[in-house]
């Protein structure tokens, strides 16, 4: 179903009624949180045969995604412009390294699925001279590669693609299958390809992602019996598709517009709120006032990112952390928009005390499916740690190459980055929903919101 936006900035304030403290509640919430993360680490090196080995649920959701639909979970990239004399050969043979330090990239699945480690995988390294051409020649070429497919029976996972835009100025784009790595895993990659290419020594990993697969599949085992009555009754009665209608040809094309914000206008609806209120939920809050806006929904059901990444041991590995959540909050109309914060926030603290693999919950929660619908929801918000810049390349000065993806898994998306004094935020929406140009309308009409909330 086609949207229109037209009216959505006409719609009158919501202030007044504020949500009952629940102090106690979020007491116990917060100190649940906290002795997960403080438990013991328990991430240990597992014996490598040469057989297979079980995959995580991470993987497993992915994998069986996209049994059903090869595009249903869109790859992950990372670009660095780099300026001087690089030296091709010396470059390839840092890829070639880090393939061999990071069993993630060296890994086929199964039918079942399981995960095999092989000994050697190839390093597909492409070199495009496109001196002469507006740089966005080479942007263009990055968007069209980021959508690219890989076979996750066979493999390699990854590609690296050069791209000379003039005189000494190269621009390096990777592009890597999500189940072999998520956008946290990219800081690694970067710093390990810098340093590699520089010939500075790295001590060997001594966790893979394998070995947390093996150790997360166990962990899950203990916790899902006890944290599944808390989704069973969090969604029963949940509301149906979002965005009703539509083609639902199972295409992924869609459409991204980004545009800034002062960090000021955050820090404005965070001081909103009764008591401390993140960024995360800040914004997490406009997005949904802006998604009842949009459908007239009152009862909407968004999805969160959990990283898994929460031991030491794992700081350095590479793989795919990320579990989705479903955020359930109710928007009565009159009520204010700091009672809608204090709703977020103790809903996401909720969600992720009881923090269980997606695909369990989905399979055991009761939650009915719709064939080509993603499950519980079908729009996510996520919110980015502050990209850090480009590690030192010997000889070379680095920066990062910011491209646009258009890869869409999810009818719609905002992803919020914090980039120094500002906040980035990007809709992405399915082209199977919105327009083009109604996604490009989006930053108009939520920079309008940001200002309205007061």
């Amino acid at each position: 179903m086609k949207q229109d936006f037209s009216a959505i900035m006409d719609v009158g304030h919501n202030r007044g009624m504020t949500v009952p403290e629940q102090a106690d509640k979020r007491r116990a919430l917060v100190a649940k949180l906290l002795a997960r993360k403080a438990a013991p680490q328990g991430v240990t090196p597992v014996p490598r045969d040469g057989g297979p080995l079980p995959c995580s649920h991470e993987q497993r959701r992915i994998w069986l995604a996209q049994q059903s639909d090869p595009g249903a979970a869109p790859n992950v990239t990372l670009g660095v412009a780099l300026s001087g004399p690089l030296d091709l050969a010396r470059l390839a043979g840092a890829f070639a390294a880090l393939i061999r330090r990071h069993e993630v990239f060296r890994t086929t699945y199964t039918e079942v699925p399981e995960q095999v480690v092989h000994a050697a995988l190839p390093a597909p390294l492409e070199y495009l001279d496109l001196a002469g051409l507006p740089e966005q020649a080479a942007l263009d070429l990055a968007l069209a590669r980021s959508g690219e497919r890989f076979p996750v029976g066979t493999g390699p996972l990854l590609r690296l693609t050069v791209f000379r835009v003039g005189h000494e100025e190269h621009r390096l784009f990777l592009v890597c299958h999500h189940i072999a790595a998520d956008g946290g895993s990219l800081g690694i990659v970067a710093d390990d390809l810098a340093a590699l290419y520089s010939g500075l020594d790295r001590p060997e990993p001594q966790i893979q992602y394998a070995d947390y697969a093996v150790w997360s599949v166990r962990r899950a085992e203990t916790r899902i019996e006890e944290r599944l009555p808390y989704w069973t009754e969090l969604l029963s009665g949940a509301p149906g598709p979002l965005f009703e209608g539509g083609g639902d040809r199972g295409e992924r094309a869609g459409a991204t517009a980004a545009f800034r914000v002062g960090r000021e206008t955050v820090d404005r609806l965070r001081r909103l709120g009764d008591g401390a209120t993140t960024p995360f939920v800040a914004l997490c809050a406009a997005y949904l006032t802006l998604l009842q806006r949009m459908t007239g929904r009152r009862d909407l059901v968004t999805g969160i990112v959990a990283a898994s990444r929460t031991r030491r041991e794992l700081e350095q590995v590479v793989g795919t952390f990320v579990n989705m959540l479903p955020l359930r909050v109710a928007l009565p109309a009159g009520q204010g928009f700091a009672a809608l914060l204090t709703q977020v926030r103790e809903a996401a603290a909720g969600a992720l005390a009881n923090e269980i693999p997606f695909d369990t919950l989905v399979s055991r929660a009761g939650v009915a499916r719709i064939p080509g619908v993603h499950p519980v929801f079908q729009t996510s918000f996520i919110h980015r740690d502050d990209p850090r810049p480009p590690a030192t390349w010997e000889g070379l000065t680095a920066r990062v190459w910011d491209h646009e993806v258009d890869d869409a898994a999810l009818d719609l998306m905002l992803t919020a980055t914090p980039r120094g004094d500002e906040y980035e935020l990007a809709f992405t929406g399915k082209l199977d929903r919105f327009s083009a140009g109604q996604v490009k309308e989006l930053p108009v009409v939520f920079r309008g919101l940001l200002d309205e909330l007061r």
